[in-house]
């Protein structure tokens, strides 16, 4: 999801407001946003003439993102119901609204730009009002309704004040925001609320954070690291297997899995799958795991039988935690004989048996790395191995069609959102006017390559007889 991000800190206020973290931990997060790939804009202590500037450069940049971040570490305050951010030319507290209006960001600003933007997905977090003897109790956030499609995070809750100090260079509040997203990927709700449980924690509950969310799509914190096949735990040639060579008695037997003719198939995958495990390196293994599943789908007998009885086959091929084997087979699902991506071109005939084994705490490794690969594919409309359930919200209408056979009441699908993605126009081409729910799952699990079991749907109408074009 490409992302924008808006960071502000602000330390030099007027004598007696000064701060001592705003400006660490506006640099400590935009270089953790860097490191996201988003784009990152920052501002240290922002004067009255550059407010004008970051709303219009924000307004116009946001056209071209899919999400964005605003980040304010600085004062806040309300006064007569609206919300204000400080830069250092406002007095603190204000005279009067007039007056913070001319040297203040208000929150109506930025919900004003999300309006005008409303397919987008926009996350405010905010770390103010702050002093270093902490943010008083006269000043706070009134009451506010986040526009559609973003999530106001506060560093407290209504009515409170907030710390400015807590970790050695940062606030309580973003020293707390820092530790969590050093998770490998965290959803934006989870990290909020573990941040929540930090904060009051570390605050001796005197701080407790709050959010308002009217979030539709799915937002994850993560490091986008562009995928490198070749820097896998294994040889280039058995993840670009297309020219796969060593001299060796293994290679031959390998090279007759890929004849597509079951009378040489089958007499090798029976000599390969009894080689002592001591005897085949990991990359043996790997290379092994990923023809299996090939010979399998292409009705090998000696392969589907291994994949029958998988979970006892694998066990034989267990090296403490790890089996190659699986990992093979995994990649082989994702990845095709150049080590590219296939798009929903997955190869998931066993995509039931291959994730029941998820069962088996000692296949957790192999699914961990493959989980690990997918994450950095960066590819939204993708079923996760480790998730455990997706939903799938499908809007539909309902009408009464005359079949030639009488009127019949169909479901005509309006959209199919996955991951904030319509992914409509792709299910229809499996053909499948006429299927009720359970079919449906069957399709989405196929494009997915997910387990039928984890797919959960929610309609506005009960799918009995499904139609895309009526």
């Amino acid at each position: 999801m490409k992302t924008l991000a808006i960071i502000i800190g602000n330390n030099n206020y007027f004598k007696g407001n000064e701060l001592t973290n705003g400006e660490n931990d506006a640099n400590q997060i935009a270089g953790i946003f860097k490191d996201y790939n988003y784009e990152v804009k920052l501002y240290l202590n922002i004067d009255q003439k550059k407010i004008v500037e970051i709303l219009q450069e924000y307004s116009d940049l946001l056209k071209d993102f899919d999400a964005s971040i605003f980040y304010f570490a600085g004062h806040g305050f309300e006064v007569d119901g609206e919300n204000f951010l400080a830069s250092i030319d406002s007095q603190i507290p204000p005279e009067n609204k007039y007056v913070a209006k001319q040297n203040c960001i208000t929150l109506n600003d930025l919900f004003d730009i999300y309006r005008q933007n409303p397919t987008k997905l926009n996350i405010v977090i905010l770390d103010a009002c702050r002093r270093s003897f902490g943010r008083g109790t006269a000043l706070g956030f009134s009451p506010i309704i986040a526009p559609k499609g973003s999530l106001i995070a506060f560093s407290t809750s209504p009515n409170e004040g907030a710390l400015d100090v807590g970790y050695e260079n940062n606030s309580i509040y973003t020293g707390s925001l820092i530790k969590h997203l050093s998770s490998e990927r965290i959803a934006v709700e989870d990290l909020f609320k573990s941040v929540r449980k930090t904060v009051f924690a570390l605050s001796g509950g005197r701080q407790t954070t709050w959010e308002h969310t009217s979030l539709i799509g799915d937002f994850y914190f993560y490091k986008h690291q562009k995928l490198n096949i070749l820097s896998l735990p294994y040889n280039p040639n058995v993840l670009k297997d297309e020219n796969y060579y060593e001299d060796s008695e293994f290679y031959k037997k390998i090279k007759e899995l890929k004849t597509y003719n079951w009378y040489k198939q089958n007499p090798a995958i029976d000599y390969l799958i009894t080689i002592p495990v001591s005897q085949l390196d990991k990359d043996q293994m790997f290379i092994l795991g990923r023809n299996l599943l090939q010979c399998a789908i292409g009705g090998a007998n000696s392969a589907m039988t291994f994949f029958e009885n998988l979970n006892r086959s694998l066990l034989d091929f267990q090296i403490n935690s790890e089996n190659h084997i699986l990992n093979g087979i995994l990649f082989e699902m994702y990845y095709d004989s150049k080590g590219e991506f296939r798009f929903n071109n997955f190869k998931g005939n066993y995509r039931e048996e291959i994730f029941k084994l998820r069962d088996n705490p000692a296949f957790n490794q192999s699914f961990d790395f493959i989980n690990g690969i997918l994450i950095q594919q960066d590819y939204s409309v993708l079923f996760l191995p480790n998730s455990q359930t997706i939903n799938i919200e499908i809007k539909c209408s309902q009408k009464t069609t005359n079949d030639g056979f009488g009127d019949r009441i169909v479901q005509v699908i309006e959209s199919i959102i996955f991951n904030g993605n319509d992914i409509k126009k792709e299910i229809s081409k499996y053909y499948i006017d006429g299927y009720n729910e359970n079919g449906l799952k069957t399709v989405l699990a196929k494009y997915l390559n997910a387990p039928v079991e984890s797919i959960r749907i929610n309609s506005n109408f009960e799918l009995r007889y499904i139609r895309f074009i009526i």
